[in-house]
């Protein structure tokens, strides 16, 4: 599929899925929340703060509760989900893999939680956004790391079915073009969904618009395939288990 299409393809499933996002996005509120952990151990200097990939406005909703003075930034592709965002928050459309918008430099502060790793460059753009901070300010980014899905991948390969969910980037990859100065923090996080059977693990992930794929979509058999050999716990219920970085970069 070619990343126009591709493109195309991701920001249909998030307008699908955005008037619902915030009552199933349990993880991207988990991590928001991190971030903004973490933000509250930073000095951050005067400007505008943005919020790239910013979807319904959760990570950015958060921000502003701690920070009660701050009006953030938001910037998503999806019509959809910035329409969802407060009202007279300040938001821009736009497709980041067409790098930042003209108007967007010399920043203090830009996050983005799980949005790199929908994009088609993620080591390319991670450098294009640092570059457009100013001295002294920070980068946050949260997303999936390769090690996620374990149970997904081994249940596929044990019963020779094409592993479907996206491929997610290595943290090493992120931040391999960066020097040691510049990498204030890189830490990962496990985080597990635990759910009553494969179709509602399947059914979660759509109800988020993150079911995009270059893969076939999966037959009924194979599902019950899936269902079948996926390990269980005691209550025979499955498990998905995440593998979560936040990075933080510091431009000198």
């Amino acid at each position: 599929m070619k990343n126009k299409a591709w493109s195309e393809t991701i920001k249909k499933n998030f307008n699908n899925a955005s008037a619902d996002y915030l009552l199933y996005s349990n993880i991207q509120r988990h991590f928001a929340e991190y971030i903004v952990s973490h933000l509250k151990g930073l000095s951050i200097q005067k400007g505008e703060w943005i919020d790239l990939g910013s979807g319904t406005g959760l990570l950015a909703d958060e921000i502003e509760k701690e920070f009660s003075t701050k009006k953030i930034t938001r910037i998503d592709f999806s019509k959809k989900m910035l329409l969802q965002n407060k009202e007279f928050s300040k938001k821009i459309l736009w497709n980041l893999n067409n790098g930042l918008p003209p108007s967007i430099e010399n920043c203090p502060l830009m996050t983005s939680n799980f949005c790199i790793h929908w994009l088609d460059n993620p080591e390319k753009i991670i450098r294009e956004w640092f570059s457009k901070l100013r001295s002294g300010g920070y980068l946050i980014i949260s997303y999936p790391t390769r090690n996620s899905f374990p149970e997904w991948k081994q249940t596929c390969k044990e019963i020779n079915v094409e592993y479907s969910g996206l491929t997610f980037p290595f943290s090493r990859d992120i931040i391999k073009s960066f020097n040691p100065d510049e990498i204030f923090l890189s830490n990962e996080y496990l985080y597990v969904e635990n759910f009553p059977d494969v179709y509602k693990l399947f059914r979660s992930i759509v109800n988020v618009g993150a079911q995009s794929t270059k893969c076939q979509r999966k037959k009924v058999h194979e599902l019950r395939k899936i269902q079948r050999y996926w390990p269980k716990k005691d209550t025979n219920s499955v498990n998905l288990t995440w593998e979560i970085n936040i990075q933080i970069l510091k431009k000198s």
